[in-house]
């Protein structure tokens, strides 16, 4: 019972520890739009995709996150790159936060594949409820009580500048990718003593498809994250059949089991589901997560671009 109040404790008043997490998505394989502006353009055809994640089920104010993307290749006389535009609704207890983000990729063409190097700009809207019902027990401290609040049941709302970069390397069966988030570090001061803001997040990725039949893959991948204080890193293995159907399993060290699965449509539409199985020490307070990813690939080019493969099961 003890930490399930820490954890309750956390979510509640996390408002005032200075450093802010990302969201965190497990089926990051095919997401990397949400994380890389290096991505953008990168499957040769416009993309629009849209993620839910709703985590720990059990527990009011846990954390529930909208993303919506959409990316396209560009081509500028000789110039072959990206474009993109990220949207995202995050939200943990009393905070929400609303990410509008535009991206750009300069794309490089080589014998072994694309190396791209993206760059992402513009803003984040962070709000604190007011009306937020803090628990209450030993340990709490109510709104209306809490200095660093300024005053109860009043909404805290501030707009800030952000901006982000990021390289990405593929090919017919890998890519690779790194970057950078909140190289701006946004932040907002709450009442006289409360402030957050976000750390610059690093995240690595690399995925490598390896042929087990004429009709059977198997799609090894990594993920890391880390922003210089927590790091969480990932191990995935997708089995994709017929080039249409994945199944897969994914360890988060320390934090979740997730058993992921979709279904690849003749019309460019991809639905990916996953579950997230929390093994960490807090799970039976928490719950588990789930997970659902739409994305749709559709043929129109803005320029001319030399047609290059790719495919929505690996990308």
């Amino acid at each position: 019972m003890r930490r399930c109040l820490i954890v309750i404790a956390l979510l509640a008043i996390s408002v005032l520890v200075k450093a802010q997490q990302d969201p965190q998505f497990s089926q990051n394989m095919y997401n990397h739009m949400t994380v890389n502006p290096g991505f953008a353009g990168e499957r040769g055809n416009w993309a629009i995709s849209g993620i839910y994640r709703n985590q720990w089920q059990k527990m009011d104010g846990a954390p529930e996150t909208y993303a919506f993307n959409i990316d396209a290749p560009l081509r500028l006389g000789r110039v072959d790159g990206g474009i993109g535009l990220n949207i995202m609704s995050d939200r943990l207890g009393m905070q929400s936060h609303l990410h509008f983000m535009v991206n750009y990729a300069y794309k490089k063409i080589f014998n072994f594949g694309i190396l791209s190097a993206g760059i992402k700009i513009g803003v984040v809207n962070s709000k604190i409820a007011g009306d937020f019902h803090i628990p209450v027990g030993p340990g709490f401290t109510p709104a209306d009580q809490d200095p660093a609040l300024g005053a109860a049941n009043v909404d805290l709302s501030k707009i800030m500048f952000d901006a982000g970069v990021g390289v990405f390397l593929s090919g017919k069966n890998y890519y690779a990718g790194a970057s950078v988030s909140h190289l701006t570090k946004p932040k907002m001061t709450i009442g006289e003593i409360g402030e957050f803001f976000w750390n610059r997040h690093m995240y690595f990725t690399a995925g490598y498809t390896i042929a087990l039949s004429p009709k059977m893959d198997i799609q090894p991948s990594v993920f890391y994250k880390t922003d210089f204080v927590i790091s969480q890193y990932s191990v995935n293995s997708n089995f994709i059949y017929d080039k249409k159907y994945w199944a897969g399993v994914s360890y988060r060290y320390e934090e979740a089991l997730t058993f992921m699965g979709g279904i690849e449509l003749k019309n460019g539409v991809l639905i990916g589901y996953s579950y997230d199985w929390n093994v960490s020490d807090v799970g039976r307070y928490t719950g588990d997560s789930h997970e659902v990813t739409l994305s749709y690939c559709f043929g129109m080019h803005i320029g001319k671009r030399e047609k290059i493969y790719k495919s929505v099961r690996f990308l």
